[in-house]
């Protein structure tokens, strides 16, 4: 490319001349609040330094900030100290290559003045200046010692875990270098989880914003902070400004989202990562009082989960089966046990998923194998599909999703029954950065039906609607087996008919 030295000071105006389109191929433009942002944030000196280490650009979900961030780290990969090495940091919850590098590929391809000088590879991108720019995981044990001019984090909300903190630690700002920042583009996250954020919005944000912000107001208008002394720059706002930020997508987005993530997301504010999980109104919405538990047939193929305990809490199985395209609670069952009576799993919860596959077409059942490890092997050897699913935090999230998801969405569906709704109303929502999970508020209320219920609709989606042939009554299945090789004869059930003739085939 032609000298860029023009632009070395001056990313409103390397943005304005060489990126005519987004990641997507639109015709692109910054806005009149992005360049003055921008302009307080790289206000470099008569030497050329700029006053910060650390620049954080904060806004309510759907603001452009991944596609800023990666224009900010392609005007510092093109114009600053070339050659130089820069980074862009994944969160623990995302692939290496994440969000930031997708979309900085995307520039380059829509943009080809600035593709003719750099090379796209796999996590990696090479310019014709030497420098490069590296897609790297959280648990990146390599940066020590590294001599990078530019770190991106983007939500950084989301690194929470130890080895993301010290990669933070591992990649300070370069003393040796003219200028060596971290770029973070991020919105909010949890009270008492997002520490490593928390810590830097408190150091960065004013009085005006919180109380213990130590930050002083850069623009009348906008929410821009500066700490000099912790040569921090703090950009954080709560009002959506994009033309695409309507009055009519944020009603759906507050019909989608539970009360707490709404804020978070979309008004860009701190939250407590405990909240209610289903409303009685919500889950009542997806009750029929018309319907009744299914009785045993092998008509449908049935999804079960099972949370069991054996003292000091409920034990409990839970049934559902496709509808159409929504999922249907077919049966469930509670057990209590006496106090200073320990709950005998195998007369309870193994006789009944023992009657249940004897019953219907089960195709899957899904238990934590913690108090269920002997009775697991059991039901296998009696030919009942068993899986584990042990409550980890990556399972228990998937499991408070998929409820969620399908309640709020209305696409489950459920007879009358107080006691499956009492525990659903018992779970509180836990929001972490994986997502949220569903837990209980206290040891009292009881939340196992929930829990099976969860884990019955992961199975269920996990496998989807089966398309295989049904033969719904005894006649269909006699005349297509017109006694064949080892067939053992009249005198079985219906079910055991059926479960002959599917092991046959």
């Amino acid at each position: 490319m032609d000298d860029l030295a023009c632009y070395v000071r001056d990313p409103v105006a390397f943005i304005d001349d060489l990126v005519e389109r987004n990641e997507l191929g639109q015709l692109f433009a910054l806005l009149a609040h992005q360049r003055e942002i921008l302009r307080l944030a790289f206000a470099f000196d008569a030497e050329g330094r700029l006053p910060w280490e650390t620049v954080i650009l904060s806004q309510p979900k759907k603001s452009g900030k991944t596609t800023l961030n990666a224009l900010l780290t392609l005007w510092w990969a093109f114009t600053q100290e070339a050659p130089n090495d820069l980074y862009l940091v994944a969160n623990d919850y995302e692939q290496a290559a994440g969000r930031v590098f997708r979309t900085l590929a995307g520039l380059l391809r829509h943009n080809p003045h600035l593709a003719t000088s750099a090379e796209v590879q796999a996590g990696r991108l090479l310019l014709s200046n030497g420098t490069t720019v590296t897609a790297i995981a959280s648990e990146y044990a390599g940066a020590a010692g590294s001599n990078h001019g530019l770190t991106s984090w983007d939500e950084l909300w989301g690194y929470v875990s130890e080895r993301s903190h010290r990669l933070w630690e591992e990649l300070t700002p370069v003393a040796t270098r003219t200028n060596s920042i971290r770029l973070v583009t991020t919105y909010a996250g949890f009270e008492g989880e997002s520490k490593l954020l928390r810590d830097l919005y408190l150091r960065g944000v004013g009085a005006e914003e919180h109380p213990e912000g130590q930050g002083a107001r850069l623009h009348p208008a906008l929410p821009v902070y500066g700490n000099a002394e912790a040569r921090t720059f703090i950009y954080w706002d709560h009002e959506p400004r994009m033309p695409w930020q309507t009055a009519r997508y944020y009603e759906g987005q507050r019909r989608a989202l539970r009360a707490a993530s709404f804020i978070r997301l979309h008004e860009n504010r701190w939250t407590v990562s405990e909240t209610v999980f289903i409303t009685p109104e919500l889950w009542d919405s997806c009750v029929d009082a018309d319907r009744t538990p299914l009785l045993p047939t092998k008509e449908h193929e049935l999804f079960l989960g099972v949370d069991a305990a054996t003292k000091n809490d409920t034990a409990a199985v839970v049934g559902v089966r496709w509808e159409g395209d929504k999922l249907a609670v077919t049966l469930h069952r509670i057990w209590q046990p006496r106090p200073g009576e320990p709950l005998d799993l195998e007369a309870t919860v193994e006789a009944f998923v023992r009657d249940v596959h004897a019953g219907y077409r089960v195709r899957e059942v899904l238990t934590d194998p913690f108090q269920m490890a002997r009775s697991i092997a059991t039901l296998k050897a009696a030919g009942v599909p068993m899986r584990e699913f042990p409550q980890t935090v990556p399972n228990t999230t998937l499991m408070g999703a998929t409820l969620w998801d399908l309640v709020n969405g209305r696409n489950l569906r459920c007879y009358p029954a107080e006691s499956l709704r009492t525990h659903l109303l018992n779970c509180v929502g836990i929001e972490t950065s994986r997502g949220m999970r569903i837990a209980k508020e206290k040891s009292s209320r009881k939340i196992d039906a929930a829990v099976a219920l969860s884990m019955a609709c992961v199975s269920a989606l996990e496998h989807g609607r089966s398309e295989a042939p049904v033969l719904p009554v005894p006649g269909a299945v006699e005349t297509v087996i017109r006694d064949p090789e080892g067939w053992p004869g009249g005198g079985l059930s219906y079910a055991e008919t059926y479960d002959w003739l599917i092991g046959r085939r």
